[in-house]
């Protein structure tokens, strides 16, 4: 497919590709440039971001205070 960049620098992107690649309506484009090529990618808010990266067994925050904890005793010796 190919569209044009009007005066604005504004670039429609066609229906077909807005709906398998999910642009929907009002959705923020995050561009990213790679190995010379310029690839749109929908900007996911924190909500569907949420549950997308599996976590590891220990949980962040009880590694986060662990390691504080073990900073806590090196700077008090």
């Amino acid at each position: 497919m190919i569209t044009t960049v009007n005066p604005k620098g504004q670039v429609t992107i066609p229906e077909p590709l807005r709906a398998r690649y999910g642009f929907p309506a009002g959705a923020k484009v995050i561009w990213l440039e790679r190995d010379g090529d310029l690839i749109p990618k929908p900007l996911l808010s924190l909500a569907e971001l949420a549950g997308r990266y599996p976590s590891s067994d220990v949980a962040l925050t009880e590694a986060l205070l662990a390691e504080r904890a073990l900073d806590h005793e090196r700077e008090s010796d």
